[in-house]
């Protein structure tokens, strides 16, 4: 039996005084309805445009930053487009900085019209992420791809402090993209030497000071061979210390002496060593939060907070939500070779209104596999995206199934020997057990997704490993 093939729903956009294109634009298949002005169009009327096109002359030189930042505040998701025949070259730049999309310089109503056609088609499912036809939008930076203006805002400072000697303090919550600001910033610097990171939460505290400053042979139990650190690692060019809250107060002392002094003391040496080291370090905690509970040193904070780098949720930029879908979708479907699956208005309305509690890690990992799973599939709407956040959920343990506690093998013999406290404790170390290996199957062996999915830090988490000698390596695919 043959199957009706559903009719695409005709893309809505909205014209500001591009009164001559209409009989073009309605001819390229867009439902049309016209504003009498900007003013107007910032008016939500119960109806979500795919763009929006405006004439030249309904916006002037002087009003056109403001104007387009204005319509890009209320319309995080609606591209827009400028029809200005013979604009000037400033008009254009002052356009596509302030939130344009594409500037038409074409007189030709069918240029326009095809221009806009390509437009919300694009928009539907694969937003444009390079530069525009009319000029290069701010969009990119070293990998980095953004329609916000709050991140567009970070990758200016970002240039301005690359090529400094500053110290930098990244704060944002994990899934962010704290470490690809830090290679970015790196990249820009022109420093020769290497971009270095280290976790710290993931080092036991023992040997923190070994892998950041180095040892020499024989300072401890175990140090059968002489060791650089991470500092003399990245001579001439950058560490990342990510996490930087987790480490103990005798080291942050030890880090503080290190970007003060510029010299690093290996664990064991009586001398210091003269480093050139750019430090950039980041924390999901708030630090001066850390400060108050005496649990971080407040000159080092202070030390290391020259410059500051803010990174917004992606749930504060909902406009990058369906871009960076957009963008992983294409490279993922283009690693696997296979084709990407239509979505609908009510899928993609799902997808930015979620919350992304692991931000942009966790949309990057949703996207790989709705590609995987769904590769040339028919149109996907929201209950398709609901079952794919689901799994999310049971991937990060947050699920509301019960445990069925007395089902645990170590209740089956209640006769065993032992006091009640001895065979709850047998019970809860066998259940951490079983717990931790399955939340590290689940992420793959990765050590800051599982802790997080567990709600523990990495260093206990390290601990428990530890304890139970479980392998994290075990788990890598």
């Amino acid at each position: 039996m043959s199957q009706t093939k559903k009719t695409p729903e005709t893309p809505l956009v909205w014209t500001v005084g591009c009164a001559a294109a209409r009989s073009s634009l309605a001819a390229a298949g867009l439902a049309l309805r016209s504003k009498r002005s900007v003013s107007q169009s910032l008016k939500r009327d119960g109806s979500r445009p795919r763009a929006i096109i405006i004439h030249r002359a309904a916006l002037p030189r002087s009003e056109v930053a403001a104007s387009l930042r204005q319509l890009r505040r209320n319309w995080p998701l609606v591209d827009i487009l400028l029809w200005a025949p013979d604009a000037s070259g400033e008009y254009v730049r002052s356009s596509l900085q302030a939130g344009a999309i594409d500037v038409v310089l074409s007189r030709s109503p069918e240029r326009l019209a095809e221009v806009a056609k390509s437009t919300v088609a694009d928009q539907k499912f694969l937003p444009r992420s390079t530069g525009s036809r009319g000029g290069e939008t701010k969009t990119r930076f070293e990998g980095l791809v953004s329609r916000s203006q709050r991140m567009w805002d970070l990758f200016d400072l970002c240039v301005r402090i690359a090529p400094t000697e500053a110290t930098v303090l990244i704060e944002g919550e994990t899934g962010t993209g704290k470490e690809l600001v830090a290679r970015a910033i790196h990249r820009r610097s022109g420093r020769k030497g290497r971009f270095v990171p280290l976790n710290c939460g993931a080092i036991p505290t023992e040997l923190v000071d070994s892998e950041l400053f180095g040892h020499e042979k024989g300072s401890f139990t175990g140090a059968t061979v002489r060791k650089d650190g991470m500092f003399r690692h990245a001579e001439g060019g950058t560490i990342f210390l990510d996490e930087i809250g987790s480490i103990a107060e005798p080291t942050q002392v030890r880090l503080l002496r290190t970007l003060q002094e510029g010299m690093v003391r290996p664990v064991g040496a009586n001398e210091e060593v003269p480093i050139d080291v750019r430090v950039i370090a980041a924390s999901s905690e708030p630090l001066e939060a850390m400060v108050e509970e005496e649990r971080f040193r407040s000159d080092l904070l202070y030390r290391l907070d020259v410059i500051r780098l803010q990174l917004p949720a992606l749930r504060q930029r909902p406009e990058d939500i369906i871009f960076l879908f957009a963008q992983f979708s294409a490279t993922t479907a283009k690693r696997y070779q296979v084709e990407r699956p239509e979505v609908d208005e009510s899928f993609l309305d799902a997808l930015t209104g979620y919350d992304w509690p692991g931000n942009v890690r966790q949309l990057e990992n949703f996207t790989e596999r709705l590609i995987l799973t769904h590769p040339s599939s028919a149109q996907l709407d929201a209950s398709h995206f609901t079952r794919l956040v689901q799994h999310d959920a049971q991937v990060t343990g947050q699920t509301n199934e019960p445990t069925d506690v007395m089902n645990h093998p170590e209740l089956h013999d209640l006769n065993a020997s032992g006091s009640l406290d001895e065979v709850v404790g047998r019970v809860v170390e066998a259940t951490e057990e079983k717990y931790l290996r399955e939340c590290l199957r689940r992420n793959r062996g990765r050590m800051e997704q599982t802790a997080e999915a567990a709600g523990i830090s990495r260093r206990t988490l390290l601990r428990k490993l530890q304890k139970h000698g479980i392998d994290k390596m075990e788990f890598r695919r």
